[in-house]
């Protein structure tokens, strides 16, 4: 009498392809978990230099309002409601200005709109209705790269 053993050769084969199987779906989960990771660290990265460029410009509108007359050459003297970017003058040291129009930076663009403030009878800053207030200026910056955007908001005053 013959005894013949089982074939487990197609036990091993079929368990190879679970393993292989249970492999590509760890690493299809791993490939999304990095795609996501460097859609976000490129995403933070871009936010924080709007950031820093939006600063930037806030800072420079802040020294050419002290380097410049408000009335004559100043805050005061530019149109309401047209994008201006700062950009430094060839002047030694060179200084900041405001020049008409938006500014490409990289992947970036950057501008500032200045607005008029009123004041209601307190002296407090209103969206609507109160008196112009002449030596205050509204500073909206808006930096703007791939359908996203950073915005500040500050306010300027004639302080000389």
């Amino acid at each position: 009498m013959t005894i013949v053993k089982p074939n487990k050769n197609g036990f091993t084969v079929i368990e190879i392809l679970v393993v292989v199987a249970i492999m590509l779906t760890a690493f299809t989960a791993i490939l999304g978990l990095i795609t996501i990771s460097v859609k976000t660290s490129t995403l933070i990265r871009e936010t924080t230099q709007a950031n820093f460029l939006a600063q930037e410009t806030a800072e420079a509108t802040r020294n050419f309002r002290s380097g410049s007359n408000w009335a004559t050459n100043g805050l005061g003297f530019l149109t309401i409601g047209i994008a201006y970017h700062p950009e430094k003058t060839a002047d030694i040291p060179s200084r900041w200005a405001m020049v008409q129009g938006e500014e490409t930076v990289g992947i970036f663009s950057r501008k500032i709109v200045f607005e008029n403030v009123y004041r209601d009878v307190n002296f407090n800053i209103v969206g609507s209705g109160g008196t112009n207030d002449p030596n205050t200026k509204k500073a909206t910056v808006t930096i703007s790269w791939n359908g996203k955007k950073v915005e500040i908001i500050t306010y300027f005053t004639n302080w000389q």
